[in-house]
């Protein structure tokens, strides 16, 4: 009995000291598809993209919000 769980706790050991040597190596190397393009990433050498900034005009007559808090009260009734 006791040999058996001394050869199971063996095996677990080795798995786990096995498997603390595969981390460094199971990694893939990813290259970015427009890693060239200043649209994208802007004028920097990192290539993490930049968040642009929204389009949308500026709603001046409230039409927007108006709209907004009606499908809020359908969604959310209170």
């Amino acid at each position: 009995m006791k040999k058996k769980i001394s050869g199971i706790l063996l095996v677990i050991t080795c798995l786990l000291s096995l498997s603390s040597c595969f981390g460094p190596h199971n990694k893939a190397k990813l290259f970015p598809v427009n890693e060239d393009s200043k649209r994208i990433y802007g004028d920097k050498s990192d290539p993490t993209p930049m968040q642009l900034k929204a389009p949308y005009a500026e709603d001046e007559t409230g039409e927007m919000a108006e709209r907004a808090m009606a499908i809020r009260q359908k969604l959310y009734p209170r």
